[in-house]
């Protein structure tokens, strides 16, 4: 998920930037417009509880002035699944989110609300930590604890916001109990390039579903191949494997997608446009599962190597993350001699891997080729940075990593993972409708005005 500059008019507009906003979502009938009706001065926004009264994200100011709370469209709606989904995600949109809650209705039994906290929770792993949360109403209906409730959403899905609702919940007590939860703000943007990891949209047409079958399995067969055929690799050979490896299997993520496209003919424009999109990136979800096991590999190298080690210069305060080299004496300013992959400074020479997928009297085998070593050219850096003084990295002060540098320490991340690559024909069509689609969402939902 990406960061976005707030460039939306509404903002402007209302006279209010910074404000904390929080966004519910959840299934039919958990009760979240019944929230936004206690919570602010809406009225007749909920139902009986068999389908969604709500048709678009709305924001509405707290009762007070302190919060604005949107309402979503339930997400089992009988409406059609891919506006409703642009208007959820519209609501990620609309203004920085403080918090994202998982509204869920008590059951008598705990399992229930938790697996539909897991469901949705699996869904939103593209969103940064610390934003999701969840509130579980109807809790009068129930005698179990919410103590114990609460510490089972912690361990098993690592949720440490969990909030509790019942009918005659004071409305002051609960928007005191969610305002408190509202200690940071993150822009988010949802786009073409995020869209189809969030919302769900796909058919099942029965013969795009088999062949999106088989092209994960073929995945996976080719990533059980590498498994066995990489313990013939040992030291920098075997980590250059890896990273080679992970690179052609990305590849391979856009070659299944435009497979599936052209003999099925997808052309992502018109009405089967939501479809087609939706089977590539059912595909595409699964093999990013195979991806990340890949990524662990390379965390793990990366771990091996001190890249998740932020210390600060003791003479100008500057903070370093080492990459290459060892733990003794160096110079604060000196930065990597190659882009950083976390592999360390005894691979001046990478061995170069081919791979293919051969047909062999049928049936299929990954073959591997090493081929001639390759030097690495040393780039030189411009910019000066850094006091230039002797420092020893190994006595150095740790400290947090820096937000700007979580992407270089967390390698496991599969944002740049396409779900629908813009190379697959057609694809382009899509990117502009969905977009097209996000904008227009947002540009109809309006705030109303601020309570005195």
């Amino acid at each position: 998920m990406e960061a976005a500059s707030s460039s939306n008019p509404k903002y402007g507009q209302s006279g209010h930037v910074n404000y904390p906003y929080v966004v519910l979502i959840g299934h039919v009938g958990t009760g979240k417009s019944t929230l936004i009706e206690k919570l602010t001065n809406a009225k007749n926004r909920s139902g009986d509880g068999s389908r969604s009264v709500t048709r678009s994200s709305e924001p509405f100011w707290t009762f007070d002035g302190s919060m604005v709370i949107c309402d979503t469209p339930g997400t089992n709606p009988e409406a059609d699944k891919f506006q409703h989904n642009v208007n959820v995600a519209a609501a990620l949109n609309f203004h920085p989110i403080s918090r994202l809650l998982i509204v869920v209705k008590a059951d008598t039994r705990m399992a229930n609300p938790l697996d539909r906290i897991r469901e949705f929770a699996t869904d939103l792993l593209e969103l940064p930590d610390g934003i999701i949360g969840t509130l579980v109403t109807h809790m009068d209906t129930v005698s179990w604890n919410e103590g114990e409730f609460k510490d089972m959403v912690q361990n098993e899905l690592g949720i440490d916001c969990v909030l509790f609702s019942k009918k005659n919940s004071h409305r002051k007590v609960l928007l005191d109990d969610i305002l408190a939860t509202c200690t940071e703000t993150m822009n988010l943007r949802v786009d073409h390039d995020n869209f189809l990891k969030l919302f769900k949209i796909g058919k099942s047409e029965r013969k795009i579903i088999l062949q999106t079958r088989r092209e994960v399995q073929r995945f996976r067969d080719i990533k059980d191949q590498f498994d066995e055929a990489r313990k013939a690799f040992q030291g920098k050979d075997e980590i250059d494997l890896v990273f080679e490896f992970q690179a052609w299997m990305e590849n391979q993520v856009i070659v299944a997608q435009k497979k599936l496209a052209n003999e099925n003919n997808f052309t992502f424009y018109g009405h089967k446009a939501e479809a087609e999109a939706g089977y590539v990136a059912n595909m595409t979800n699964q093999m990013r599962l195979v991806l990340y096991d890949l990524r662990l590999e390379a965390a793990k190298y990366q771990s091996e190597h001190g890249a998740g080690d932020a210390r600060r210069c003791p003479h100008c305060n500057e903070v370093w993350i080492k990459v290459e080299g060892c733990d003794g004496d160096t110079t604060c300013g000196d930065r990597p001699s190659i882009s950083i992959d976390v592999r360390n400074a005894s691979f001046s020479e990478l061995g170069t891997f081919s791979f293919s997928w051969q047909n062999i009297t049928e049936s299929f085998k990954l073959a591997i080729n090493k081929l001639p070593s390759r030097k690495i050219v040393h780039k030189k850096f411009a910019s000066k940075i850094g006091c230039g003084n002797t420092i020893n990295w190994s006595r150095l002060p740790k400290v947090n990593i820096p937000p700007e540098l979580a992407q270089v320490v967390k390698p496991v991340r599969m944002d740049e993972v396409p779900i629908l690559s813009k190379d697959v024909p057609g694809a382009s069509k899509w990117h502009a409708a969905v977009d097209h689609a996000l904008d227009n969402a947002v540009a109809h939902m309006k705030l109303n005005k601020r309570p005195a």
